[in-house]
């Protein structure tokens, strides 16, 4: 499947949400990305009460990807807006803290966990800035049921400067990798550093876009690119508060994870061949973890997110196309180039491990 056809097929219906189902708030059940694992409402979490980071830095959990909130002197920037239908909880939360308008939303990626509300907030604010990378544009723009009102203002290619002295922030884009448009977010005065869906849950990132050596490219890059910047609190597109250690580690096992995958597709291994290499090494324990995280009840574990890793690895040094199904769990069937993966690596969790993960 073409990247264009994948990037539809994420997000094809999921941008339809109504203005009154807008004005609900966390209320209204959002809608999942197309083929994805069902989420029942009662495992997707609503937005949480706002969290102090550092600063003037907060963030919101939950009801999709983290919303940043930065706050200004003249204004508020946003970072991601949830699902569609989490305008207004955003904005509850906001409140809690400012009452300055929000002048700038910046989105990481085109998928509806992170762009949903924007138009909701747009209505209340018609200036507002918004802010993405020209992949991210495009990606919406392909969208044929997409949004008008999630489009940007303002687009950048490789890197951009919003503000300056103590209010910078700065906008990198350094490759292909969870999408064609991913957008790292620096707040320097805050040490700080957002990450959006290429790291997010601690765990190795979704590739429905880029493949498993684009990602360890395209992490790679982004550590050169903000090593000099001090950063020391790495924030994740969901779920975690992180530090700089843990994204140098992400990034030392996505290059791991393809040199691995290489070496065993080469043997004639199956693809659970480099994940059970990967696991030799005590440093990646933790992306290795076999358990459900908060607000990824719907989802699986960072050792399953591996091995599906894996598996669109071996479709790449083949020469095929993983599409959405194996980058999300489907078992890699074997072909005249490479063995098949065991479906027990890649299966849903068990009713027993959801249950465990809900009352955490």
């Amino acid at each position: 499947m073409k990247f264009k056809a994948i990037l539809a097929f994420l997000v094809a219906g999921s941008m339809t949400a109504t203005a009154a189902a807008q004005q609900t708030g966390a209320g209204a059940p959002p809608p999942r990305p197309a083929g994805a694992p069902a989420a029942p409402r009662s495992m997707l979490p609503p937005p949480e009460p706002i969290e102090h980071i550092t600063g003037n830095v907060y963030k919101i959990f939950g009801g999709g990807g983290n919303t940043l909130v930065v706050v200004q002197h003249d204004g508020v920037i946003l970072v991601d807006t949830k699902m569609p239908g989490n305008g207004q909880a955003i904005m509850d939360e906001v409140r809690k803290i400012t009452d300055k308008p929000i002048k700038t939303i910046i989105c990481t990626h085109s998928h509806p966990d992170h762009t949903g509300s924007t138009d909701f907030i747009r209505e209340l604010y018609p200036n507002v800035r918004i802010v993405m990378s020209e992949g991210t544009k495009a990606e919406l723009a392909a969208n044929p049921q997409g949004n008008p009102k999630l489009l940007p203002t303002e687009t950048y290619k490789d890197r951009l400067t919003i503000g300056e002295g103590d209010e910078r922030i700065e906008l990198f884009h350094t490759g292909v990798g969870h999408t064609g448009g991913d957008t790292f977010v620096v707040v320097p005065a805050a040490k700080l550093l957002f990450m959006g869906d290429v790291m997010a849950w601690n765990m190795a990132p979704f590739l429905p876009a880029g493949g498993a050596t684009a990602i360890a490219v395209e992490t790679e890059k982004l550590v050169d690119a903000v090593k000099d910047m001090g950063i020391q609190i790495v924030v994740e597109g969901h779920g975690h508060v992180n530090d700089w250690a843990s994204l140098v580690r992400l990034s030392h096992f996505n290059r791991a994870l393809v040199t691995a995958a290489k070496a065993a597709y080469d043997r004639g291994d199956p693809p659970g061949a480099a994940v059970a290499e990967l696991k030799r090494n005590p440093e990646f324990a933790p992306l290795l973890d076999t358990h459900i995280k908060k607000g990824l009840e719907y989802g699986n574990t960072p050792l399953a997110r591996a091995h599906m890793n894996v598996n669109v690895a071996y479709t790449e040094f083949a020469g095929e196309q993983a599409g959405f199904g194996i980058a999300n769990g489907a078992p890699l069937p074997a072909t005249d180039k490479h063995k098949g993966s065991d479906p027990k690596d890649t299966a849903p969790p068990t009713p027993e491990m959801l249950a465990a993960a809900v009352a955490k």
